[in-house]
């Protein structure tokens, strides 16, 4: 662009500026209106709206695979006419969720004071019955959107020696070697907005099904027998694992080994150990299958994890 063309650009600007600074509101208006309907006309249309378009209807749910049981719709064959999206023909087996006990689902269902205080407080009643901690910073976004639940860094999970020191107060694990109704006002003490009847139930229910609750309390039963001599608890990675690697324990549960003497190849990386006395509670490896039912005995209280 040369000099006189810039110069007219300016000059036939000043011009429109003075134009409408001496304009009305209805001219202005007038103007802006004719300028908006030049604007749509050299736009292209986005939006094509239709009403000739046929339904199409996929029908009911109504085939089964002949392995799993998955439902399909009919067309969902593939070219050898067969549903294999779920299960490949039998080659992927999933096992079944354990059937939740009765005193959880009338818990989650039923509309009762006892049922409300639960659903309302069930994160208190969860970490209060827990077999181990889980502890990190939480962080929720700032704003008033929908709750989010947001970690920042690192996510921990700990489990306590089978004895607390004279320093802190019985927590997790530790409560289920001592009465039912001495636990409950222990846990009591620290979560008052619960109802101790709630706790009760919760706590005979775990002590009736839980194997962990059954592990801790024959680990006590063990130190009590053998005073003198060195017991641990491991809670393997893997329970199939071939326990010839170990010496031969005291005892076994469903979930743990029970050792006494210092005898014995040491735990794996990712195997939970439970000694009796510790002065701090031990980080735990959150790929042992354990972890996550001691953690939240009110989702697994069978302690199984179904993947």
């Amino acid at each position: 662009m040369n000099l006189s063309r810039a110069v007219g650009y300016i000059i036939r600007n000043e011009q429109r500026r003075t134009e409408r600074s001496q304009e009305t509101v209805q001219e202005s208006t007038v103007r802006r209106s004719i300028r908006n309907e030049a604007d749509n006309r050299r736009r292209p249309k986005r939006v094509c709206i239709r009403n000739d378009v046929e339904e199409h209807n996929c029908g009911t749910m109504s085939e089964q695979c002949g392995f799993c049981g998955a439902v399909y719709w009919k067309e969902e064959k593939n070219t050898a006419h067969k549903y294999t999206k779920c299960c490949h023909d039998g080659k992927v087996q999933l096992l079944s969720f354990p059937d939740a006990p009765e005193l959880l689902k009338a818990f989650l269902t039923e509309n009762s004071p006892d049922a409300k205080n639960y659903r309302q407080r069930i994160w208190e009643y969860n970490s209060a019955l827990a077999f181990a901690s889980m502890g990190a910073q939480i962080k929720p976004p700032r704003g008033t959107g929908p709750y989010c639940y947001r970690l920042h860094g690192q996510e921990y999970h700990r489990v306590s020696p089978l004895y607390t020191s004279d320093q802190h107060k019985e927590s997790y694990g530790q409560l289920y070697i001592f009465d039912s109704s001495e636990a409950t006002e222990k846990r009591l003490s620290n979560n008052q907005n619960c109802l101790q009847h709630v706790f009760e139930k919760l706590d005979f229910m775990l002590r009736e099904i839980s194997p962990f609750s059954q592990s801790y309390l024959q680990m006590h039963r063990l130190v009590q027998e053998h005073p003198t001599t060195s017991v641990k608890m491991v809670f393997l990675e893997d329970k199939n694992l071939d326990m010839r690697r170990y010496n031969a324990p005291t005892l076994c549960t469903e979930v743990a080994a029970i050792f006494v003497g210092d005898n014995g190849e040491p735990p794996a990386n990712r195997d939970i150990c439970v000694y009796p006395v510790g002065d701090t509670c031990q980080i735990i490896s959150p790929l042992n299958q354990c972890c996550d039912p001691m953690t939240y005995p009110l989702l697994f209280p069978r302690g199984v994890v179904v993947h």
